[in-house]
Formats: C-alpha cells, sequence, structure tokens
C-alpha cells in the first residue's frame, strides 16, 4: 500500500507538470480549453505507456561509485583530532540553535531580534565545520536497488546504518495511520470554511475559465476583461485554469469543483507528503515524527499565514498546494536523488519545478531557494555532479520569472516588506509553537537521519538564517519587486517534520542506561520501559495543543458545518446571488465589503464595484478607475462614520456603471446618500437594502 499511494502521488504530480507545459503553451496559441485537455490527456497516455514500457527506466546518471558522504560528528571513522573539534562544534551548533530558536519564539516578548540571527549563523557555521569536516567512502555494494517511491530502500550505505528497517519505514502501523490521517484531513476540509480575500482572484480564474471555455487572459475580478491582468499576478499559475476547464466539462460550477472535488484531494495529498518526508528523514519512530508534525498542523491555527492555515483550511490555492504537498515531496526527490541519482529521480525533480510553477509565481522565488538549501551542501561535500544536477528542481521555475520579468510588464506586488521578525512570527509563529519552531530549525541537522537527510537540513536552515539577517528579505524584495510576499520565503523550512524530529531524539546509550537504573530503583514497572521512546513525542503532544490554537476555531476565522460547504458564509453568498439577479446582465453592484468578495465566485458577467483592495490598486486601470470604487466602497462600509457628498457619489456611481446599490439595513445614511444620488426603488434582497438608478 506505500509504494502504491507514493507511485500515485508521483503521478498526480507528473500530471500537474504535464498540464503546466500544455497550458504554458496555450499562453502562445490561446486554444479553447478543451483543446488543452486533449492535448493533455493524449501527452499522459503517451508517457503512461513509455513508463510501461521501461523507456524510462530507473538508471544511475553516471557509471562509477558514489561519492564520498559525509557523516556526522561520532559516526564515520575519524582521525585522533577530528573527533574533539567535532564534537565541540556539534555542542556548540545545538546550543547556539537552541539559544536562537528561543530568542525567535520569544521576540514578541521583547527579546532582541540578534538574539536570534547572531547564535542561528554561528549554529549553522558550527554544524556545517562538524557534518562537513569528515568524509567517510561510501560502499557501493551495499547499496539497494531503489525504486520510484521506496524512500526507505533507497538509502546509501552511510543512510541504512540508521535505525532499523520497521523503524525507517514507520513501523507497521505507520502508513495505515498515515492513510487514515490524511482520509481524516480530506473529509475535515469539506465542514470547514475559512473565507479569504484571495479568493477573488483564484477563483474568479476558475470562474471565468468554465464559463467562457478559454484562458482568461485579462481582468475578470473588475470587468469583463476592459482592462489588463492584475499586476503582480502573471498568468503563469496554471491550476486555477485546470479546475475551470474540469468544471466546464463535468457542467458543475467551478467553486463546488474546487471545494468538493479537488480540495479533499490535494489535502490528502499534502498529507502523505508529510508522510513521506517522515519515512525519508526521520532516524527512528517515523511515525511518531508524522503524527507529531500532524498534530501540529491542526494546533498551529493561530494566524492566517500559519503553515496550519495553508493547509486543509486554503488547499484549493495553488500557494497552499506548494508550500503544504509541492515542498515536502521535493525535500523527498532532493534525498533520494542525493543517495543515488537516477534517471527517473532526475525526472522527478525537473516535473517538480514544473509543477510548482503552476500551483503558484511564488515558486520562481521558493523554489530556487529549496534547491540550493539541498544542492548547496552536496557540492561542499565534494558530490558536485550529483548538486549540480539537483538544480534540474530549479530550472523551469528560474526560467518561467525571467520570461515574466521579461513580458508580462509590471511584476511587482504592492506592499511592504513584513521584515524577518514578523515574518517568523507570521509563519512559524511566536511563543511556545515559536520556541519549536525555532529549536527545531536549527537542531535539525542533528536530529535527521545521518549524511543525506542531515546535510539538507543543514541547508534549509541556513537558508531560513540568511533571510532572517537583518535587511536581506528588504534588499532582495525591492530589487525583485516582491516586498509583500518576502515573508514565504520561510516556506523553506518544512516545519512540522522538523518539529516532528524531535520526537525521534534518544538520549545517548549511557545516559538511558542510568534512566533505566533509576526508574529501575524508583520502582516503575519494567512493563513501560518500550514507552520510554515515546516520552519526546508526548511531551511535544502536550506542549502543541497547550499552547495552540485549533484551525477550526473561531479564534482562526473559521466555523464548522454539518455538510460540505462552500468556503464563504452561506448568508453571503445567497445574498449575493441574488444582487446579481436583481443587477441585471453586465452589470456592476456595489455592496457591503463582505458580500463583493463573494461575486468574483458566482459571476463573469455581473461584477462588483470592488471585491478586493489589495487588486484593486492592482489593475492597469487609469487612477480614476480605482478611486471611484474605492469611494463608493465607503459609502456603504459601516452604519457609522462620514459618508462622501451626494455629488461625489451620483458621479463615481455613472462613471462605474452600478445597477444594484445595497447598503445594510442599519445602514440608514449610505442609503441616504445613495438615494440623494439618484437612486431609489427601494426593496430588501436578502439580508440588504437596496436601490437602483432610475430609469430613463
Amino acid at each position: 500500500m506505500t509504494r502504491v499511494t507514493d507511485r500515485v502521488a508521483d503521478a498526480a504530480l507528473l500530471l500537474l507538470a504535464g498540464w503546466t507545459l500544455v497550458y504554458h503553451l496555450g499562453l502562445l496559441f490561446r486554444p479553447p480549453t478543451w483543446t488543452l485537455l486533449a492535448v493533455w490527456l493524449a501527452l499522459a497516455a503517451v508517457c503512461a505507456a513509455l513508463l510501461t514500457r521501461g523507456v524510462l527506466k530507473d538508471r544511475p546518471l553516471w557509471n562509477g561509485s558514489p561519492s564520498a558522504i559525509p557523516r556526522p560528528a561520532g559516526r564515520g571513522v575519524q582521525g585522533r583530532g577530528a573527533r574533539p573539534l567535532t564534537a565541540v562544534a556539534a555542542a556548540v551548533a545545538v546550543v547556539t540553535g537552541i539559544v536562537a530558536g528561543t530568542s525567535a519564539g520569544l521576540h514578541g516578548s521583547g527579546v532582541p531580534w540578534w538574539c536570534t540571527w547572531a547564535p542561528g549563523l554561528v549554529s549553522v557555521c558550527a554544524s556545517a565545520f562538524a557534518l562537513l569536516r569528515v568524509r567517510t567512502p561510501a560502499e557501493p555494494g551495499r547499496a539497494s536497488k531503489p525504486s520510484m517511491t521506496g524512500e526507505a530502500s533507497e538509502a546509501s550505505p552511510s543512510d541504512a546504518e540508521a535505525g532499523e528497517p520497521g523503524e525507517r519505514t514507520g513501523g507497521r502501523w505507520g502508513t495505515p495511520v498515515a492513510l487514515a490521517t490524511g482520509a481524516g484531513f480530506a473529509a475535515a476540509s469539506l465542514f470547514i470554511v475559512n473565507s479569504d480575500g484571495d479568493d477573488a482572484y483564484f477563483v474568479s480564474r476558475s470562474v471565468a475559465t468554465a464559463d467562457s471555455g478559454r484562458i482568461p487572459f485579462r481582468d475578470v475580478i473588475f470587468t469583463q476583461g476592459a482592462t489588463g491582468p492584475v499586476a503582480g499576478e502573471p498568468p503563469v499559475s496554471s491550476i486555477e485554469v485546470l479546475a475551470g476547464a474540469i468544471a466546464r466539462v463535468l457542467g458543475v460550477p467551478a467553486p463546488s469543483f474546487l471545494w468538493y472535488v479537488l480540495l479533499p484531494v490535494v489535502t490528502f495529498l499534502a498529507v502523505w507528503s508529510l508522510w513521506r518526508l517522515a519515512r525519508s528523514w526521520a532516524p527512528r519512530r517515523a511515525a511518531a515524527c508524522f503524527a507529531v508534525a500532524a498534530l501540529y498542523l491542526l494546533w498551529s491555527g493561530t494566524g492566517p499565514a500559519s503553515l496550519g492555515s495553508f493547509h486543509l483550511l486554503r488547499m484549493w490555492q495553488g500557494k497552499a498546494v506548494l508550500v503544504s504537498a509541492l515542498i515536502p515531496v521535493l525535500y523527498v526527490y532532493l534525498t533520494r536523488f542525493a543517495q543515488r541519482p537516477t534517471r527517473s529521480g532526475l525526472l522527478l525533480l525537473a516535473a517538480a519545478g514544473v509543477a510548482a510553477i503552476g500551483l503558484t509565481s511564488t515558486a520562481a522565488i521558493i523554489i530556487p531557494l529549496v534547491t540550493v538549501a539541498a544542492a548547496a551542501p552536496l557540492v561542499a561535500s565534494g558530490r558536485v555532479r550529483t548538486g549540480l544536477a539537483a538544480c534540474a528542481a530549479m530550472a523551469y521555475p528560474l526560467g518561467a520569472g525571467l520570461a515574466v520579468a521579461l513580458f508580462h510588464g509590471n511584476t511587482s506586488v504592492v506592499g511592504h516588506v513584513a521584515g524577518a521578525p514578523r515574518s517568523f512570527s507570521w509563519v512559524l509563529l511566536d511563543g511556545v509553537l515559536g520556541v519549536l519552531a525555532g529549536c527545531a530549525l536549527w537542531a535539525a541537522p542533528w536530529c535527521a537521519r545521518r549524511a543525506v537527510p542531515s546535510l539538507i537540513a543543514l541547508g534549509g536552515a541556513a537558508v531560513v538564517t540568511l533571510a532572517l539577517l537583518p535587511g536581506v528579505m528588504g534588499a532582495v524584495g525591492d530589487a525583485a519587486g516582491t516586498a509583500q510576499v518576502m515573508w514565504r520565503t520561510l516556506w523553506v523550512a518544512p516545519a512540522p517534520v522538523l518539529i516532528g524530529l524531535l520526537a525521534t531524539v534518544s538520549p545517548p546509550a549511557g545516559l538511558r542506561e542510568r534512566l533505566g537504573a533509576a526508574a529501575s530503583r524508583a520502582g516503575v514497572p519494567l512493563v513501560l520501559a518500550p514507552l520510554a521512546p515515546f516520552v519526546p513525542a508526548a511531551a511535544l503532544a502536550v506542549a502543541i495543543v497547550a499552547a495552540g490554537t485549533p484551525v477550526w476555531s473561531e479564534a482562526n476565522g473559521s466555523w464548522t458545518t454539518g455538510r460540505p460547504a462552500w468556503k464563504f458564509p452561506a448568508v453571503e453568498v445567497g445574498t449575493a446571488r441574488a444582487v446579481i439577479g436583481a443587477a441585471g446582465p453586465d452589470g456592476t453592484v456595489l455592496m457591503p465589503k463582505n458580500y463583493m468578495r463573494a461575486v468574483p465566485l458566482l459571476s463573469t458577467r455581473v461584477h462588483a464595484v470592488n471585491a478586493n483592495d489589495h487588486y484593486l490598486e492592482m489593475v492597469p486601470a487609469p487612477p480614476p478607475f480605482a478611486a471611484d470604487r474605492l469611494l463608493l466602497t465607503e459609502v456603504v462600509r459601516a452604519a457609522g462614520g462620514d459618508k462622501p457628498s451626494a455629488a461625489e457619489v451620483r458621479e463615481a456611481l455613472r462613471r462605474v456603471g452600478v445597477t444594484a446599490a445595497c447598503a445594510a439595513p442599519r445602514d440608514k445614511a449610505g442609503l441616504v446618500r445613495l438615494e440623494e444620488a439618484g437612486y431609489g426603488g427601494r426593496r430588501r434582497i436578502g439580508s440588504l437594502l437596496c436601490v437602483f438608478p432610475a430609469k430613463n
């Protein structure tokens, strides 16, 4: 079952990569989406036939024995003078890493930020000194034959010595637990609602594709293509068009396909990716590592940018699929490829890069960082060919980013750099969960399985540490025009699995013997002894639950429903749908913002005045386009406060072409101002009162 599910997950990634290639060709020739689907399915059939006939066999990339593989401190044959220095470096790395992680988590309580980046930098340097100091020749004769999906069987000689086989694969119950967890997450995703303002863009692209049968090249949020595409959102991501094209073929609304079909499927695959990475990196008790990681995702609902909030709450968005599903599995592919470079491994790396850019344009930033996190330590350890070959993962994202910069025009994202401290608290959180994430990040090279996993964990810690240095995010964001999204660079760290690795820590043999003797003297029953290795996992679970916030809680802006539901309040969807009907074809509606956000999810012919402030600012239109819409938004924003003058409102309504204007019943001032501007025929629609332009 493990291998079958791995193959299914790999096939899903290859299918997405193939669709992305077809879609990008479609950007040039602009055919209808049914043509793209037909070409995609034909390409998939050809590739399946080639794989079945063994054309892409799992052969080594080059002949010869593997390069020397560095071993962590105390695990290889070292010179007399090397062992003490390496042991000291290891101790320094762990201690300073704990200091850095604790300081990062407590920065909000007043700990200076230099207490994070300075010890973190020392920890990374000390880990690099210890892990790269000594190399031990690999033993090519002992490496077992790898498969496309069996991570545990692909360990290099130095990796294979770590832990028992059952521990490396998660034991007897690891896969059943992972399958059950994935199914549970997938089912829960149907019943948890946490609406997101970005759906005005992402879901509207699927809705427009399903309605027209074409790739939406121009604005579909505010107009029917009257303006160019939203700046900072180049049309390189393909998943929204794929969802819309399939929904059109099936004859179902695009949001229903996204939220009832795509969401549970990708949620399951994301959980399985978590399990694959735990199997690849955990030196022992992979099931405990996975369980802690899954628990962290469920209880990390502290904010909208947390990794838990980007999991089953928002998995229909490509960026959420990137961080929750693709980055963990990319680390699996990089680990396997470093252990034994093969043609199939290179194919999966390249396909992962293509699939990533098909999920979100952010991949042009994140995937190169993840690739460098793996390739740089390999090159530094002397495995130059393997490290350079691994860069295949970032080839397509970099190429797509270059193409966007050359041909898309304005690629800048409106906003300000959050800065390293705030970015850390957004993504990796603060308080107890922030301390756990920080300590896990810098301790990962010493918690992960030895050799390749520990090296890649070191590379990830190094990349994140550099991003956390003062001024780095600001400088890169200003240069690349990606200031507002630089906080996403922290996605390089697969934090759930890194925290799970803490559950696999075992005390040294001498300490275990002393603890066992002490327990015996204290009268602890021997039957409890087998449970001792799971004490770290239990302690982590208690800390996560006690300090965390469930992702389904109201504190995280979520609520649960009694049946599968759209990820938007039902009352607001119903009212918006009724107002759209009253506005007439090709109309424009004005409502309080929480209702206007629903309009792009429902119609491509009727548009909202202002479905999202952020995207309105990035529409390439003359200044009055946004100014009029922001002014009208203020008219119906709230019951209290000053309203724009009747003359201003009248002119803005005329220029925008509003065919239905609605306000909350208690917003009497807003309704009066709309009527003073020449609108009338007041009537109740859903939970709003609406007025309409006078008929000529």
